[in-house]
């Protein structure tokens, strides 16, 4: 992972521990809802009709942005994070239950972005109809926002596919010197430290206890075909993305796994956003001196209700749509 110059834009390590207690409606946090099974959720995946105004901008500046990125020779892949309440809506609690709009929400993103001739990795699908969903090593983690190392991989993996089917990805991957990475599964389950879900709780919530979660470790095993390379070798693959794209997921190492490329890891804290992470990184030395061939942008479903002027936001974050859109087409002329 990289640290940019325009914005501190390296995520910190995140928390977690596991729900030990039965569901507690009354305790509900304004933030989070305790589910099912010591499952825990962020209200903020609930979208509502009233949203659809600021995801079509979102839609559209995502559908330009790729325009722009093509004509600078650079593919782009968008994938898209599935909201764990959709994932897992079985765990949601009985007084909340998943709703028709936010059920229905990604693939409607999805279908008008593929539509426009965005290359959209759809993982919605796939981690529906993953038999890891109701394993013992799930995708999302019980009491984090964040997938699991399992879903992280799944996520790679789904990635891998999409660019293997999608000509574009697939010539600029190809383009990239292959390097040969292995993955190793631990043995057993270990402590998760990820808990952001749990520190919103309020006085008074349930005791916990903490997550086992399984992990796994990608090394570099040869050097590049492209030839003896040094250290100081610059890679042609971007990562980039939310805290989902942390190091500390497994989700860049695991893309390096499935690529077997090496690859540019940048994750952006949640208070910045992805509009604010993407121009800082077009800005930085690490873009202007090293345009890479694919950049892989990763962005979770709950933000496309915040496009650069969302209010909501720090202030320091907050742009005029338009004008963030100007900015990027200078950058990327």
């Amino acid at each position: 992972m990289i640290k940019l110059t325009l914005n501190k834009i390296v995520a910190g390590m995140m928390l977690a521990v596991t729900f030990s207690s039965p569901v507690v409606q009354a305790q509900d946090s304004p933030y989070v809802v305790i589910g099912k099974d010591g499952w825990l959720f962020t209200k903020y995946e609930f979208a509502t009709p009233a949203d659809a105004t600021d995801t079509n901008v979102t839609i559209g500046l995502l559908e330009k942005t790729s325009k722009l990125f093509e004509r600078s020779g650079i593919a782009l892949a968008l994938v898209i994070v599935p909201s764990k309440i959709r994932i897992y809506s079985d765990k949601l609690p009985d007084n909340k239950p998943l709703d028709a709009y936010t059920d229905g929400k990604y693939e409607e993103i999805y279908k008008t972005m593929r539509e426009s001739g965005v290359h959209v990795v759809n993982l919605n699908q796939v981690f529906l109809n993953s038999p890891k969903r109701d394993s013992d090593t799930p995708l999302f983690l019980h009491q984090d926002t964040h997938w699991a190392a399992t879903g992280a991989l799944l996520a790679a993996e789904t990635i891998k596919k999409e660019i293997d089917n999608t000509p574009v990805l697939a010539t600029a991957l190809q383009a990239v010197p292959e390097e040969k990475f292995a993955l190793t599964w631990g043995n057993k389950k270990v402590m998760s430290r990820a808990r952001d879900l749990v520190k919103q709780l309020p006085a008074g919530a349930p005791v916990f206890k903490p997550e086992q979660t399984m992990l796994y470790k990608v090394v570099k095993e040869s050097k590049s075909q492209a030839g003896l390379l040094s250290e100081g070798d610059k890679v042609a693959i971007t990562v980039i993305g939310s805290s989902y794209t942390n190091k500390n997921t497994g989700y860049p190492d695991g893309l390096r796994y499935t690529l077997q490329r090496n690859l540019l890891d940048i994750s952006i804290p949640v208070d910045q956003g992805p509009w604010v992470g993407m121009e800082a990184y077009l800005k930085d030395d690490a873009f202007k001196t090293n345009k890479p061939k694919l950049i892989i942008w990763e962005i979770p479903e709950r933000e496309f209700r915040s496009p650069p002027n969302y209010k909501f936001r720090d202030a320091r974050y907050i742009s005029d749509n338009n004008d963030w859109l100007a900015r990027i087409t200078d950058l990327l002329h």
